[in-house]
């Protein structure tokens, strides 16, 4: 039959709690510390991922409103610029008009007088002309 050694009974407690002992101190909490280590450097990873992928959307923000920014300032720059450069045009525009018209002015004034010089001189050679027709005339008539 079935008995129950005492002393067997005792010695396996013991063995048991002995390996019990040992399996918690050298295995169980040396994997759990492990494990709780692992999930912490991974949580902290998740972590750092999250503020880096936060301060990438604010960076983005931030160089997107910078660019129209600029965008905005470069329209306007071009705007004033394209002001400017009609206002020059029209000014040299006015300015060559009025250096064409005191030209033109000049040159008229100069043909005007070169033109009552020369009836001048056609006056003064048609009556030298017509003198000399009329001593021709005379003279063939007598």
């Amino acid at each position: 039959m079935l008995s129950i050694n005492v002393s067997e009974l005792i010695w396996t407690i013991i063995n048991f709690f002995l390996l019990y002992f040992l399996l918690k101190r050298f295995l169980y909490d040396p994997m759990v510390k492990f494990m709780d280590a692992r999930q912490a450097r991974i949580d902290e990873g998740l972590k750092r991922e999250s503020d880096a992928r936060e301060e990438l959307r604010t960076s983005e923000e931030r160089a997107e409103r910078e660019l129209s920014l600029s965008r905005a300032e470069a329209r306007e720059l071009i705007a004033a610029a394209q002001s400017e450069d009609d206002e020059r045009s029209a000014s040299c525009r006015a300015e060559t008009e009025r250096a064409a018209a005191q030209a033109r002015e000049l040159a008229v004034g100069r043909a005007a007088e070169e033109a009552r010089r020369e009836r001048a001189a056609v006056e003064a050679d048609v009556e030298l002309l017509a003198d000399v027709l009329a001593r021709s005339v005379l003279q063939d008539g007598q």
